[in-house]
């Protein structure tokens, strides 16, 4: 036999499980939001490469920093965010690192003038 007040207490636990998750929700997507003041250095990095100098925008451009220097997971990340497309099973791995400014800019199709 099923007791009431368990179910009772399940769903007041689950009611505020739900509740937590929408308050930090709605936490992150106002960090996220938020201007970079305090860190003048980090405002003027982000401003400098056409970054809004944001939570959101500082996110990105750590994770766009990792990726380039060869973190996988940050270029996952960024290219599943972007909605680009998946790179092929069988394509060669190319070390960014190892390339000259030029030569990135030349693969994103931005050939310095």
């Amino acid at each position: 036999m099923v007791h009431g007040g368990e179910g009772k207490e399940a769903a007041a636990v689950s009611e505020g499980k739900r509740r937590q998750t929408t308050d930090m929700q709605k936490l992150a997507r106002k960090l996220l939001r938020l201007t970079l003041d305090e860190d003048e250095e980090l405002r003027r990095e982000l401003e400098a490469r056409g970054v809004e100098p944001t939570g959101a925008g500082a996110l990105l451009y750590a994770q766009w920093k990792k990726a380039v220097n060869g973190d996988l997971k940050a270029a996952a990340f960024l290219r599943e965010l972007a909605g680009t497309e998946e790179p092929r099973k069988k394509a060669s791995t190319i070390d960014l690192r190892a390339m000259s400014d030029e030569e990135l800019l030349a693969m994103a199709g931005k050939a310095r003038k």
